[in-house]
């Protein structure tokens, strides 16, 4: 096997994205207040190939790194946290297609995105008792040459879905069986719906996407049976953009208190400083919070360190049971940490300002809002009695979701209604992660 194109360098990089980057950081703030869903700073990432970044070259791609996606992303984060949770199904989906292991799917679709495809998440049901069990369903429809697959169905948190070209969603074929379903976004039948009321990250249009009779074609369907797992890094993939996210959610907020500090006239709180970024109390302030939002940014990065080593490994035919658990178990930790690391930054930002820091003219608090609704993702409750599992008796991380599909089963078997309260959210080799 040849070695592959080198990729683009950090320099490269940085001239291709920092001044759309900092387009879309100048207008964050008013996009937040007027609840405008930012298409034009989506197009312009995507003509930039922003949704190409991990294509490798010979594709047509930018055959950038994992390490190198991820410092972007926190970058893109501290512009406007909106963007990077938007692309997040997108880049879940190309991750998935690097180590297809059908190479005219992978192919085909790696070829797709080199040439700009967009696609979004539209996973999660509000009417479903399990991941397993999707309200969503897909059947074959026609023969020979006019064979395809009819779609219907009702999804929430359609993540990205707004700005996409594509939508990867799953649905049920049978009681034994489900399908992941990559659905065009022009098809008929499909509609899409801004109705995501959360009080933070209102700009990833991640509301409802309906599903009605939709002709979705042969090729884009595949199947899978119910409650078979193998190794990924898909969990670890998803879970990693929100922590890219609240980094990248830290620094705007330790950016914007610094700013808001330097335009203040006055400290009438300490008058022996009359110039409030002197004050020694203030410095404190700020010292606290960047020292947090710098642990954010490394802890997040040491985690996809330990994703990249794995993802590596998929690529050239090496990796093992071991590195998966690797992947998840450092994403899982730095989970933990990193989110009490960003809810501390965006609440204690506002002790440098008194009463004037929480004006609606500054929206600080957007910092906040946006990392509570983050952090709610994935809950960190269920991620730290794994990684307390898997450290104190070495269980896989990954066996709640076996465990999970178990307790479905039975219950199928039972006829009786699926048990509540399942650890964590179960996710296919072959999916996009069903949370916003």
């Amino acid at each position: 096997m040849s070695a592959p194109v080198q990729g683009i360098t950090d320099a490269d990089l940085e001239e291709r994205f920092a001044p759309v980057l900092a387009a879309i950081a100048a207008g964050a703030l008013d996009r937040d207040a007027d609840r405008q869903l930012p298409h034009e700073e989506v197009e312009a990432l995507r003509a930039a190939g922003f949704g190409r970044l991990r294509v490798p070259v010979e594709y047509g791609g930018l055959g950038a790194t994992l390490p190198q996606l991820f410092r972007l992303l926190i970058a893109l984060a501290a512009a406007d946290s909106n963007l990077p949770q938007l692309w997040r199904g997108h880049i879940g989906f190309v991750e998935s297609r690097l180590v297809h292991e059908d190479r005219e799917v992978r192919e085909r679709w790696l070829r797709r995105i080199a040439a700009g495809a967009i696609v979004g998440n539209a996973q999660s049901e509000q009417g479903n008792s399990s991941f397993w069990e999707n309200v969503t369903t897909v059947h074959a429809v026609g023969s020979g040459e006019d064979a395809g697959w009819s779609l219907s169905g009702r999804k929430f948190y359609s993540t990205g879905s707004l700005f996409a070209d594509w939508i990867q969603t799953t649905a049920t074929l049978d009681s034994e069986h489900s399908a992941n379903v990559l659905v065009p976004t022009s098809a008929p039948g499909v509609e899409r719906i801004d109705d995501w009321d959360g009080f933070g990250q209102r700009l990833t249009g991640s509301g409802t996407t309906i599903f009605d009779n939709v002709p979705i074609a042969l090729e884009d369907v595949e199947v899978y049976p119910n409650g078979a797992f193998r190794g990924t890094t898909l969990l670890a993939v998803f879970q990693l953009i929100h922590l890219a996210t609240l980094a990248g959610v830290a620094q705007a907020a330790v950016r914007d208190i610094v700013a808001f500090v330097h335009q203040r006239g006055r400290n009438l709180a300490n008058p022996a400083y009359p110039q409030p970024q002197l004050d020694p109390q203030i410095q404190q302030v700020v010292g606290l919070v960047q020292g947090r939002s710098y642990a954010a940014t490394a802890t997040t990065l040491a985690a996809v360190a330990e994703l990249a080593r794995t993802v590596d490994a998929q690529l050239d035919g090496s990796v093992t049971a071991e590195l998966f658990d690797a992947a998840d178990l450092a994403a899982f930790t730095a989970q933990s940490a990193v989110v009490d690391l960003v809810l501390s930054v965006t609440t204690e930002v506002f002790e440098v300002g008194g009463a004037s820091a929480v004006t609606e003219r500054f929206r600080l608090d957007r910092h906040w809002r946006n990392a509570r609704t983050l952090a709610s993702h994935n809950p960190v409750i269920y991620r730290r009695t794994i990684v307390g599992d898997t450290v104190l008796n070495g269980t896989s991380p990954s066996a709640w979701t076996t465990r999970t599909w178990e307790s479905v089963r039975a219950a199928q078997i039972a006829d009786r209604p699926v048990p509540s309260g399942q650890p964590g959210e179960p996710v296919r080799p072959t999916r996009s992660e069903g949370v916003l």
